[in-house]
């Protein structure tokens, strides 16, 4: 099906989003990973750490998973950004040839760095790139965390402050419950850290989105991850932990009504290797004032080249109209 005007202009705001929310939280000489892709001659580096384009969004988990690669001492490269879409949001739009294209220019920005494998971020990329796109005999990929538990013992962790942790994961897949079973797996050796499995629903699909809500129905959706919050809160839960960054981002803000932190699980293993960066995303769709969350991040978003009237936009949107 060919484009049509009407998904060209999602595709534009889409992508805009995602640069702006990204410009709002990370100055540009911090930012070290290319969101670009390269140019015919390009530094090999033997791992492609593929962050994919909406987890900018929540700029402070790619802080800390480069930092958590650096200590690792990979020899790595971390690409992201919209210029690296995998190609999925176009093909749900119906626009698959245009979707096929994206994500065969994508994987061949990863080759041009000939790495040895590829580890993806992003639930969505990886189910594009395995279960649609079929590429897992052109390169070797996995989940960052399917990486970060075959290199456990090359991370010293450090004592946390007690915590009983719950973990907010999907299943239905075999690729989603490998993806959960690292995922505990990680917080397990956290020491001082009590994970628990309190369970999860298969209407939760493969991560949480926007889409899932509203073909579940919101009042049904709501219902069930208050229910799923509300048990951690009975069971005594300190941080209910998100696997992914869409989840993040659907369910920070439950955080103001229950007593316990909702948090990526990424924050919790980068804290006891001394990393940790604050999840802005929630800091101001907690704060919910545009004046107040424009006049922190003006200086971010000058140096990134955002105007004025488009920052105060996308916070409009993101965290003050969202958030009602």
């Amino acid at each position: 099906m060919a484009q049509n005007s009407g998904n060209r202009s999602f595709y534009r705001e889409y992508f805009k989003e995602v640069d702006s929310l990204h410009s709002l939280q990370v100055p540009p000489q911090e930012r070290e990973w290319l969101l670009k892709l390269p140019d015919v001659e390009a530094k090999p580096a033997r791992v492609v750490l593929y962050l994919g384009c909406n987890v900018m969004r929540t700029s402070h988990l790619v802080r800390t998973v480069v930092d958590i690669f650096k200590l690792l001492n990979v020899d790595f490269v971390a690409v992201g950004g919209p210029s690296y879409c995998c190609g999925i949001q176009h093909f749900q739009m119906g626009d698959e040839k245009a979707g096929l294209a994206m994500a065969q220019t994508t994987v061949d920005g990863f080759m041009k760095f000939q790495p040895e494998r590829v580890v993806m971020w992003c639930p969505s990329c990886i189910y594009f790139y395995d279960e649609i796109m079929q590429m897992q005999d052109k390169f070797k990929f996995q989940h960052v965390t399917e990486f970060l538990v075959e290199n456990l013992d090359r991370l010293d962790f450090q004592p946390q402050p007690s915590a009983k942790v719950s973990l907010h994961y999907h299943t239905g897949r075999q690729q989603s419950d490998e993806e959960a079973r690292c995922a505990f797996k990680l917080l397990e050796s956290l020491p001082g850290i009590q994970p628990v499995d309190l369970g999860t629903d298969t209407r939760l699909g493969r991560h949480c989105t926007a889409a899932v809500r509203e073909k579940m129905g919101t009042q049904e959706w709501d219902d069930m991850v208050t229910g799923s919050i509300q048990k951690a809160a009975d069971s005594g839960v300190d941080i209910y932990s998100t696997l992914y960054h869409g989840c993040q981002r659907a369910l920070c803000g439950y955080e103001q009504d229950y007593p316990l932190k909702v948090e990526h699980y990424l924050t919790a293993v980068g804290r006891a290797l001394g990393i940790e960066h604050q999840d802005l995303y929630k800091k101001y769709l907690l704060l919910g004032d545009v004046d107040a969350i424009i006049e922190e991040t003006s200086p971010c978003a000058t140096a990134s080249g955002l105007s004025p009237e488009d920052a105060r936009a996308i916070i409009q949107k993101t965290f003050v109209t969202s958030a009602d």
